[in-house]
């Protein structure tokens, strides 16, 4: 990126200087040369960070005043200004843009974003597993089928880097088990109770529940699991309820 390319100029240039130097010569330039090259970059990645730091709280306040479309503008604007200066920013930004899509159920926005999301974040790409899975609720043109296959293929590769989060081993197991394929949910809730350990008392409630052959339940997950829109949220069910026996009357 432009940072590591500043930093690399300065210390190709300090490594020419130094090799004139007597004492130093062309075997002992190397070591200035890096030395240089690891200050400069080391301090354009702060500076970068810093200005980072500064616009990402101006995104919270607008998403705290419920102005997602100014927050998208300002995340579009950070990924033009600095995508260039630092590694898997523009992947982490695009994670960022395709969740708040996502969430607003704008899903046709919201596929290519979290396809181009950095795979450490690993809620952007679960975002795109159930998606890709046809079984997001309320998604136009749902292919109820879906292809769990890719799923797979996508969430194999998260988990390799973000093994400790219980709500997306819950949510690939959900998948499966929505399908019909309780087996292959416990299996993956198996998984996931091995690298967590104790640490989700609701992954290992259901992992017990399915092989007890009972129910699969998320609830336990609050907000953040419907924040997938897997199911809907009981809020939104109990006002449709309403809604009918208003008809009704």
């Amino acid at each position: 990126m432009v940072a590591l390319l500043y930093a690399l100029v300065v210390a190709v240039v300090i490594g020419i200087g130094a090799a004139f130097i007597p004492f130093l010569g062309p075997i002992g330039a190397p070591l200035p040369a890096l030395v240089a090259g690891a200050a400069v970059y080391i301090l354009l990645v702060r500076r970068v960070n810093a200005m980072l730091q500064r616009d990402i709280a101006g995104i919270q306040a607008l998403l705290m005043q419920k102005n997602v479309d100014g927050a998208l503008a300002t995340l579009s604007n950070i990924k033009q200004r600095y995508g260039k200066w630092v590694f898997f920013l523009r992947a982490q930004i695009d994670g960022q843009i395709g969740a708040i899509h996502y969430m607003r159920k704008e899903f046709d926005a919201a596929r290519p974003f979290l396809e181009r999301a950095f795979v450490r974040n690993w809620d952007a790409k679960l975002m795109l597993a159930c998606l890709v899975s046809g079984q997001v609720a309320d998604k136009k043109g749902k292919d109820k089928k879906g292809d769990l296959a890719a799923v797979d293929t996508l969430l194999e590769r998260v988990v390799k880097y973000t093994p400790k989060q219980g709500l997306l081993w819950s949510t690939w197991a959900w998948l499966h088990w929505s399908a019909g394929d309780a087996k292959r949910a416990i299996d993956i809730l198996a998984r996931g109770k091995q690298a967590l350990g104790d640490g989700d008392p609701h992954l290992a409630a259901n992992l017990l529940a399915l092989q007890n052959d009972k129910k699969l339940k998320m609830k336990g997950y609050g907000e953040s699991w419907y924040a997938f829109h897997l199911e809907q949220h009981p809020v939104v069910m109990q006002a449709q309820r309403g809604n009918v026996r208003f008809a009704r009357r």
